[in-house]
């Protein structure tokens, strides 16, 4: 005879509870802003000069004279600014074919004594292309005059996300998303270098989302319910570690300066940002005196922050601009890191 019978048994759920929340959270720390501790790196140039479109940064040519560029929904022109005067002058305007929005969209820049090199997300109109762009590399003399097309970066249909641009020499260096060359700008062959792509080294690989520079590292501790959002920023042998109140970043620019995400208590909540009570406001992080500043100006119509990334002078490689809206959008405030005193810091 057969006897049914039921097997019964209980799992227990390893994840361990949530921790209960605390009657009184951590208090996100005041930053100073970063114009006032690095006082003599901030700049301010206009959004709009008189009787030209808007403009906005590209790059610094000199110390006394910034390189500004129009919108990509236009025909793209460079100009310069004289801080001293406050004189705008046209150095150069984008082919004739360029007058569509998005057709010669400027990414990134880079400047030497005598070039200015830009890379371009380029759209032509031609009828055996359905509407895909494209990169192009492009120059023209640092004084102004013609722009030169270089050679086409990628083919259609890749455009990255973002790239990076440099001068070394009489050659330019570019990295995008899977491709990498260095480019003679007065012509010659073209050298593929291998991608910019890395793995953590095995001394840091506890940290989330770690990324590398030459030798230190950013990377984010385990997320812990009710604390104060950190990274920790360290060598890539997991030696002199620090912690940086903040919330994410990429790797630190010249193995210095880091741009940040501001800090903010991790409560398991959807974040909703008011004009009271804006979104974290981005840090600008250096290393060298372990000084962190507020930046980025407020979105239009938004309680979040925005900053931007410009171009570099080949005399401070990997020291970018950093730009942001001022409050009342007339203009742009700069943080030119090349400014920026080199300290004792190895």
């Amino acid at each position: 005879m057969l006897i049914p019978f039921t097997l019964s048994c209980t799992v227990q759920d390893a994840t361990p509870p949530l921790p209960a929340r605390p009657q009184v959270l951590p208090e996100v720390p005041e930053l100073e802003l970063a114009a006032n501790i690095w006082r003599d790196a901030v700049v301010k140039v206009p959004a709009k000069a008189k009787g030209e479109p808007a403009i906005k940064p590209a790059a610094m040519l000199s110390e006394d004279e910034a390189l500004m560029v129009t919108s990509s929904e236009m025909r793209p022109t460079f100009y310069s600014y004289d801080l001293r005067t406050g004189g705008v002058h046209a150095l150069g305007t984008a082919p004739k074919w360029a007058e569509c929005s998005l057709c010669f969209e400027i990414m990134s820049v880079a400047t030497s004594e005598t070039r200015i090199v830009w890379s371009a997300g380029v759209y032509r109109s031609e009828p055996w292309n359905a509407g895909k762009r494209h990169m192009e590399l492009w120059t023209m003399p640092r004084s102004g005059g013609e722009m030169r097309l270089v050679t086409w970066l990628t083919g259609h249909g890749e455009v990255p996300f973002e790239d990076k641009l440099s001068i070394v020499g009489d050659d330019v260096v570019w990295y995008g998303d899977r491709h990498a060359y260095r480019v003679p700008m007065g012509g010659g062959p073209v050298q593929r270098l291998p991608s910019a792509a890395q793995t953590a080294p095995t001394a840091v690989r506890e940290l989330d989302g770690t990324q590398c520079g030459r030798e230190w590292c950013v990377g984010m501790p385990p997320t812990r319910l009710y604390e104060l959002t950190k990274l920790v920023v360290l060598r890539k042998d997991g030696t002199e570690r620090r912690e940086v109140v903040a919330s994410y970043g990429g790797p630190l620019m010249n193995d210095r300066f880091g741009l940040f995400g501001g800090p903010y208590v991790n409560d398991n909540k959807e974040m909703k940002y008011t004009a009271k009570h804006p979104a974290p406001q981005p840090v600008q992080y250096d290393r060298c005196t372990e000084k962190s500043g507020r930046i980025g100006g407020l979105l239009e119509d938004s309680a979040a922050y925005d900053v931007f990334t410009g171009g570099e002078r080949a005399a401070n490689p990997e020291e970018p601009l950093l730009y942001w809206n001022s409050s009342d959008r007339k203009s742009w405030i700069v943080l030119d890191l090349s400014r920026i005193p080199d300290s004792s810091c190895t």
